[in-house]
């Protein structure tokens, strides 16, 4: 990024997008970056049937000046029709998008480097006239780009929010483009209810990874097993990137939390652990293409003998890891490295 220094360099084609509160309806900010002179940014907001708006979708593609010590504009494309009509606000809002971002640049550049130590301490409150005053800017590493994962009020409600993050492969890749946040999947449970009894046990390992399953699981290879449709378990191994551990962790939780085609990553429902050696990631995927929520489970230790990380992960639909949540949770405490 231009104008400040980023712990994790952002790799082309990564994208955050954030819930924006600060519009009257459902609104989202999507920023991509292409390599430090070029990004876009994008305003998307569903159809309102209640208040009689049609869907919007405003995209730009950005140059910047990666030399500036400021957030430097030297060019602009928009990408998407833009409305002269003065009623419909599309104006208003390319500008918006403009302020946004020289914002951001500019408090970002104000900051140190935002790592997983002090990222707390770096979260305060400052006066942030697009969003109502007197606000705190919530730091995460982990996010692409600014590394902001929220802006809060004094009472504590987000008034943005991050909500996926990403990375597109080209640039005919629509992931970034036709995000439409996560309201369709809000009541998208399915109805087939199943139920997983622990049947006889059958200790399955990979290398110097051990987990005990049952006879309900089939092996599709060396290291891959399924749950009929519903689950699916992985082990594997992570190579190291970076000799320093924390900025390797951070590393690699973001690679694995990155959303791709048709499969975006619900950021709100995410959480990740580091404790020294040990990582532990609880997500939820969204499938937009079959409406379905995924639980994940990754869990990564390190491994001395090769300088890895071990892998496990777990991948269940929505429907039966909560019919089955103690089933699941006893599959994922068996497993040692």
């Amino acid at each position: 990024m231009p104008v400040f220094e980023s712990y994790i360099p952002d790799t082309s084609g990564e994208f955050v997008y954030y819930q924006d509160k600060s519009f009257e309806r459902t609104s989202y900010v999507g920023i991509l970056y292409y390599d430090d002179e070029t990004f876009q940014v994008r305003y998307y907001a569903p159809k309102d049937e209640a208040k009689f708006l049609p869907e919007k979708d405003i995209s730009l593609l950005l140059s910047v000046n990666p030399e500036a010590n400021h957030w430097d504009m030297t060019g602009e494309r928009i990408l998407t029709s833009i409305s002269p009509d003065p009623a419909s606000d599309d104006t208003q809002i390319v500008n918006y998008l403009h302020d946004l971002l020289y914002e951001f640049s500019s408090r970002r550049g104000h900051r140190p480097v935002i790592n997983f130590q002090n990222q707390q301490e770096e979260s305060f409150f400052s006066e942030f006239v697009q969003f109502g005053g007197n606000v705190k800017v919530v730091y995460d590493c982990i996010i692409p780009l600014f590394n902001i994962r929220s802006i809060e009020d004094t009472n504590g409600e987000k008034v943005l929010d991050c909500v996926t993050i990403g990375q597109i492969k080209d640039t005919n890749d629509p992931t970034f483009d036709e995000f439409k946040g996560f309201n369709s999947l809000e009541n998208s449970e399915e109805t087939t209810v199943k139920s997983y009894k622990k049947a006889k046990s059958v200790n399955v390992s990979f290398e110097n990874q051990h987990l005990s399953l049952d006879k309900n699981w089939k092996q599709q290879l060396e290291n891959f097993w399924t749950l009929n449709e519903d689950s699916l378990i992985a082990l594997s191994s992570i190579p190291t990137f970076y000799d320093d551990a924390d900025k390797n962790n951070c590393f690699i939780i973001r690679k694995l939390l990155l959303s791709a085609k048709d499969s975006y990553t619900v950021f709100s429902d995410t959480e990740y652990f580091i404790n020294t050696d040990k990582i532990k990631i609880v997500s939820k995927t969204a499938q937009t293409n079959t409406n379905r929520i995924i639980y994940n489970t990754k869990l990564l230790n390190k491994n001395e003998q090769n300088k890895s990380l071990d892998y496990f992960s777990i991948a269940t639909y929505e429907s039966a890891y909560k019919n089955n949540q103690g089933y699941f949770e006893k599959i994922i405490k068996s497993y040692k490295n």
